[in-house]
């Protein structure tokens, strides 16, 4: 494996290959200019172009919170060798911020807000639009629940995970019904619009191992391969549930996180019912529906149940985030 790091860094980059070892991300390597990592990108070309892009304009406008892809001697972002993909940044020596820390989320929520304001306006060829279809999804989702719904009835026995989407259907239906409606006042083809002339982009992952800081404090910013162009909402949506997943529930803290935010990037009154909207719909439900249900699973494992209860056992807390929402 060494033999294909030193060739690939040679061939690909013009780069001396000085020895290394395998870390949890990649490949650590010594260059002859310094420590790098190198890894291979499960991504597509265009992906990594687009990720390529979002880095190198967050950079040039002074976001420095990220670590920048090294270039080829033909000057791409990746090196294919043997069909693969790989990139290369320099290694840089960082823990991720720990999620039981409440100040952990405060500090997110800013680095959100200003990475959502500095990133806005980027114009890639290589960018992914996901929010146009938003609403097609949320009816074929609710469609698919229903036919689940219909599954269980038909069925001379249930599992546990059957009771429980049966006890809920009635609840997280309605949540779908009203996050619908909301984004229908909000005029949603507007907001499309708005994300096509604006440039707006999410991050898609922006939580846990992707928020990092070193040694002397500096923040760094990871895991750009899912971005899309979005609106921001989405991803502070997800940051939300990210805090109720690893906190108590605690308005001080979810006021300082929204206010902390919009002190980087401000919130216009359409923002605020998109960031309703989206809180709203019931994304992790669906998705563990989906992954059971619609995959033909012949059991219901252990982990599959205790992530449906846990789930489940957050709709207090979703529901004071909700009205919360509503106030705002």
């Amino acid at each position: 494996m060494e033999d294909n790091y030193d060739k690939i860094l040679w061939e690909g980059y013009g780069l001396r290959f000085l020895g290394g070892n395998r870390i949890r991300t990649g490949y650590l390597c010594k260059t002859d200019i310094g420590l790098l990592e190198i890894r291979k990108s499960n991504s597509q070309k265009k992906r990594i172009l687009f990720e390529h892009d979002i880095k190198e304009y967050l950079y040039q406008k002074g976001f420095h919170h990220i670590n920048r892809f090294i270039m080829t001697q033909t000057a791409l972002p990746y090196y294919t060798w043997e069909e693969n993909d790989y990139v290369v940044e320099k290694a840089s020596e960082t823990q991720h911020l720990e999620e039981d820390d409440k100040q952990t989320f405060l500090t997110g929520a800013k680095l959100l807000g200003k990475l959502h304001n500095t990133v806005k306006g980027l114009n890639s060829a290589s960018g992914y639009f996901t929010a146009k279809n938003r609403l097609e999804v949320y009816e074929k989702r609710r469609i698919e629940l229903l036919k689940i719904k219909k599954r269980i009835e038909k069925q001379g026995s249930y599992s546990f995970l059957d009771l429980m989407i049966k006890q809920k259907f009635a609840y997280y239906i309605e949540k779908i019904e009203q996050s619908k409606k909301l984004f229908l006042e909000a005029d949603y083809e507007k907001i499309v619009e708005t994300v096509s002339k604006q440039k707006t982009i999410c991050h898609n992952a922006f939580k846990g191992e992707n928020i990092r800081q070193d040694e002397n404090g500096n923040l760094l910013v990871t895991g750009f391969s899912k971005c899309t162009y979005d609106s921001n909402m989405v991803d502070l949506a997800m940051y939300f549930r990210r805090y109720l997943k690893k906190q108590q529930w605690d308005i001080e803290v979810v006021e300082k996180m929204f206010y902390a935010y919009a002190s980087e990037n401000t919130l216009s009154l359409q923002d605020k019912k998109i960031l309703l909207a989206l809180f709203i719909y019931p994304e992790k439900f669906l998705s563990l529906c989906n992954e059971y249900y619609n995959k033909r699973r012949v059991c219901v494992s252990p982990a599959m149940l205790e992530r449906m209860e846990v789930c489940i056992a957050g709709i207090d807390s979703n529901e004071k985030m909700i009205k919360w929402l509503e106030t705002i």
